[in-house]
């Protein structure tokens, strides 16, 4: 187990629909899940303070966001 917690909706006991993941280590994860992966609108929070707000696919980011980074770029 990665330590993960995860609240939210499922389908067919996958992460399906709106739902929000933690980790351990602090990142965070709240967005659209489908079929068990981060798939749609979604805002990840690394624990180093950087952060990811936009789009995936199959759980990689893909398509149209924000990525900001500690130093804020």
């Amino acid at each position: 187990m990665n330590g993960a917690k995860y609240e939210g909706q499922w389908l067919d006991d996958l992460q399906h629909g709106i739902g929000k993941e933690s980790w351990t280590d602090g990142s965070v994860y709240r967005g659209e899940y489908f079929g068990g992966k981060k798939h749609g609108k979604g805002l990840y929070s690394w624990n180093d303070g950087s952060k990811y707000d936009g789009e995936w696919q199959e759980n990689k980011i893909k398509g149209l966001g924000t990525y900001t980074w500690l130093d804020g770029r």
